[in-house]
């Protein structure tokens, strides 16, 4: 049964809001402002992430998602989304929380990511990491010339030049001493309206979580993940029309105070 509309039948045609009981008590309705402080101070230290400051003012939920990875069972991640779907570049909130008590919350990331297709077989098996290569090596590079298609030249070179980075930054992985760890997987589930009456759902086929350290103990998180929309709308696509998206997302931690939810 199509799972965006499961409480629709069930109910006879009656809504049931399937944005309720979220991190934070946020919802469609929700008006989110972001101290602007923490933000600022991580891209004045050479933080990727790409946002303009003014628009942390009022940002709307467009979309809510919840994402169940293998292996974590008792720990879900939501996402809110501040973006239209289909963009490229998308700018959303993400908390790490308790399965059964969603105010438990173990992490909040503002989160900023650029999602493209691989170009070939090679980037597939690369963020497959296939043969025990790619993705979950124990470090991710970006050149100066790969940062330059996240964000203006200048803006880059301005970053870079706060760290002394002359070719590029690298963010490592947890236990930098293992050549190699496989990378997470599982299933978002993504709501378009509080009924839950359109939506998709994403197989993620691997992900990996990564950092690096700025000036003054601060730290940037870089996210990078492989997946591909298995149903839209309820509508199952069929695997020849599923096109995999590498998904970069970078991120700074918040703690509750700096986030206002109205």
């Amino acid at each position: 049964m199509n799972i965006f509309s499961f409480f629709g039948k069930l109910f006879a045609g009656e809504s049931t809001a399937q944005d309720a009981n979220l991190p934070l008590k946020i919802n469609f309705n929700s008006t989110v402002t972001f101290e602007i402080n923490p933000i600022l101070s991580a891209m004045t230290h050479g933080a990727m992430i790409d946002v303009l400051l003014d628009n942390l003012k009022v940002l709307r939920i467009k979309s809510i998602s919840s994402i169940k990875i293998d292996g974590m069972e008792n720990k879900k991640i939501h996402r809110f989304y501040f973006n239209q779907e289909g963009e490229r570049k998308r700018l959303f909130l993400q908390t790490l929380s308790d399965s059964n008590n969603v105010e438990n919350i173990d992490e909040i990331l503002f989160c900023s990511s650029v999602t493209e297709p691989p170009t070939g077989e090679e980037d597939i098996l690369f963020f497959l990491g296939d043969n025990e290569s790619g993705l979950g090596e124990p470090s991710y590079n970006f050149s100066r010339e790969d940062l330059y298609t996240f964000l203006s030249r200048a803006e880059v070179d301005k970053r870079l030049a706060v760290n002394g980075d002359e070719d590029g930054v690298t963010y490592s992985r947890a236990n930098e001493e293992e050549d190699f760890m496989p990378a997470f997987n599982g299933v978002e589930t993504v709501i378009f309206d509080a009924n839950g009456t359109t939506g998709e759902s994403r197989r993620i086929m691997n992900l990996m979580p990564h950092s690096r350290s700025l000036q003054n103990s601060l730290f940037e998180e870089l996210i990078v993940a492989f997946w591909v929309t298995t149903s839209h709308n309820g509508k199952e696509i069929t695997i020849e029309d599923q096109l995999p998206l590498a998904e970069y997302i970078f991120a700074i931690k918040l703690e509750r105070t700096n986030i206002k939810v109205i």
